[in-house]
């Protein structure tokens, strides 16, 4: 895969290179679900590697085969029962190419129905949210999200609320109060919509930090591992990072070259992070404002201070995904979630 250098990204003299500590596995107040193994897609593996790949929720934007079934689309046929013209409601959206995924499951179209509603234009999603239903102060849709707890972690975080301060689309959006605390964690998950993906998981959803991220390891999104406990994007060294708790991993890794791979976060502003897991294949892309992030891809290929530490032997087994802050006492951080969309397909950026 061809590496693109981020050389514009500058960080502190001083580099921390501190490891952060495991802890336990995220759990679902009304339990874990098992990730549906079956329906791998034809061409997801490296869908939108190169900046081409899947196009996202349909592949025909603003043509409106309501039945049809779009290929790099699972919401041909059933999916769109009810749901008005699947092509016209991501128009203008793709990122053209070949659409990656050939059809979709029969249990994704199902289930994309079953989540309803829509996210900053995208279609054919397991899951999406606006965190537009429910009113300000109170906790997100609860047929969606239920508040996370881990199970070593006896935290006291503030649960994340909707919030009318801060939306990237609509009126409202997801606030999270991350504390300066060893342990904290303020989560919300759903475990459900996995049941609706095949091996190869799609997710976009925007995010707005309050403040740079600190040096020390932080998280804001976690899937639970039935193999390694968790899979965890977060950021370290103020940049960001997946890392895998069962052995610390990191990608990239957490050398001053590959720091530089990766990205530090928009202060103050909504970022729109994407990212591709292929499960079967251990397969990892990120994209962050549409742009793929070098530091952020594991494609089986080593490549020196990016994934050559994390190797090509670990293949993810997710049951679940979580959205907020956890926190190992680096700094406070105030953060809003807005337009979360799980597919089967590229989503992209609206």
């Amino acid at each position: 895969m061809l590496r693109l250098a981020l050389s514009s990204l500058t960080f502190g003299t001083i580099i921390s290179l501190t490891a952060c500590s495991s802890d336990g596995n995220p759990v679902h107040n009304a339990g874990g679900a098992t990730a549906a193994a079956g329906a791998s897609h034809a061409g997801a593996a490296n869908g939108g590697a190169a900046g081409s790949g899947q196009t996202g929720g349909s592949a025909n934007a603003g043509s409106g085969n309501a039945g049809a079934s779009s290929a790099g689309a699972s919401n041909g046929g059933a999916n769109n029962a009810g749901s008005g013209n699947a092509g016209a409601s991501s128009g203008g959206a793709n990122s053209g190419g070949s659409p990656g995924s050939a059809g979709g499951s029969s249990a994704g179209a199902a289930g994309a129905g079953a989540a309803g509603g829509s996210a900053g234009g995208a279609s054919g999603c397991a899951l999406c949210d606006d965190f537009e239903g429910v009113a300000a102060g109170m906790p997100p849709d609860p047929s969606k999200w239920t508040s996370t707890v881990l199970a070593d972690c006896a935290s006291t975080a503030s649960k994340p609320l909707v919030d009318a301060s801060q939306h990237h689309s609509g009126a409202q959006s997801l606030k999270v109060v991350g504390a300066a605390a060893y342990c904290d964690y303020a989560m919300v998950g759903n475990s459900t919509a996995f049941k609706a993906l095949g091996n190869v998981v799609y997710g976009r959803y925007y995010v707005r930090f309050e403040t740079a991220l600190p040096a020390g390891h932080t998280a804001f999104m976690i899937f639970p591992d039935t193999g390694i406990k968790s899979l965890r994007m977060g950021g370290q060294n103020s940049a960001l990072q997946w890392n895998r708790q069962s052995d610390d991993a990191t990608l990239p890794s957490q050398s001053p070259a590959g720091i530089a791979l990766s990205k530090a976060p928009p202060v103050a502003t909504w970022m729109c992070l994407e990212f591709m897991i292929d499960q079967a294949k251990g397969l990892i892309n990120t994209w962050v404002d549409g742009t793929l992030v070098p530091g952020l891809v594991a494609d089986a290929t080593p490549t020196a201070d990016v994934d050559m530490a994390w190797g090509a032997a670990y293949k993810p087994m997710l049951t679940g995904v979580n959205i907020g802050w956890q926190n190992y006492g680096a700094g406070a951080m105030n953060l809003w979630f807005d337009d979360f969309a799980l597919s089967s397909s590229r989503i992209n950026c609206q």
